[in-house]
């Protein structure tokens, strides 16, 4: 049995998120269903794992999965197969070899994730699966002073969905940072693990300090009592991108993702 890890990038807007469930459009059923043809097996016979779980319209640049089969098919093949049997807004750009104890998501050191904001009155036509587009002004220093409140070791039980089943909601975080090139805003989330709607409640809760509404003091207060009344609102799927997964071993999964045309890794030509 070969292990293969894959890299993979996905515009989330139509799926119902990352996970495999029935009679939903799903990147994971897409991908098991392609898998299914490519290797001639029934779909419950693969072993396939990813390292996140992302929301329904969240998107990906550095998903990363692991695979188990037995066949002569080649790094190569899995690339080439899965973007012929997946449709245009998922891509497979990487496949290399690992060993039987790598696991996708529990071999996984941390997270980057980002969320985009379009910061305008008008809405950006090109942006409108990519961005929340915020119509009020928001200060920036306001939203880097209460950002540099999340980075540490924390219990994160306000900054989770009503329906995380997480056992433990202590979470380290490495970096949260706001940045604003014009109208277009980013905030960068970094960490070790993160709990359901984690990323998209503590960009609400930013907007809500950097629109006013709420002061950067608050993220002191939901951290200490764990009310999740305290903060703002969940920040809307569609502007959250998985970036990296990171991982001890591989350095190339560390870097930016490689989509500037050099699909093919060296040696699969």
């Amino acid at each position: 049995m070969q292990r293969v890890r894959l890299r993979i990038a996905y515009d989330g807007t139509r799926y119902h998120g990352w996970q495999d469930q029935p009679h939903c459009p799903t990147v994971e059923g897409a991908l098991l269903d392609a898998l299914s043809r490519l290797l001639s097996v029934e779909r419950a016979e693969l072993v396939f794992q990813g390292a996140s779980r992302t929301d329904a319209g969240v998107h990906a640049v550095g998903q990363t999965a692991h695979l188990d089969h037995d066949t002569n098919r080649s790094l190569w093949d899995f690339v080439r197969g899965l973007n012929a049997l997946t449709e245009d807004d998922i891509s497979v750009f990487r496949a290399e070899p690992v060993d039987e104890l790598f696991n996708a998501r529990h071999s996984a050191r941390g997270k980057r994730y980002r969320y985009k904001i379009w910061n305008h009155r008008f809405q950006h036509p090109h942006y409108l699966t990519s961005h929340w587009n915020v119509r009020s002004g928001l200060d920036i220093e306001k939203m880097n002073e209460a950002a540099a409140l999340l980075v540490g070791e924390h219990d994160f039980r306000a900054f989770r969905a009503s329906d995380c089943q997480a056992s433990t909601t202590v979470r380290e975080i490495t970096r949260v940072e706001v940045v604003r090139d014009g109208a277009d805003v980013t905030i960068w989330v970094e960490g070790t693990a993160f709990l359901k709607y984690m990323v998209r409640i503590i960009s609400g809760t930013l907007v809500a300090i950097g629109t006013g509404r709420l002061e950067p003091g608050v993220i002191t207060r939901m951290l200490e009592s764990g009310d999740r009344g305290l903060g703002g609102q969940t920040a809307p799927p569609h502007g959250l991108t998985l970036i990296k997964v990171f991982y001890p071993d591989h350095p190339w999964l560390a870097g930016e993702p490689e989509l500037d045309g050099r699909w093919i890794p060296e040696g699969m030509e």
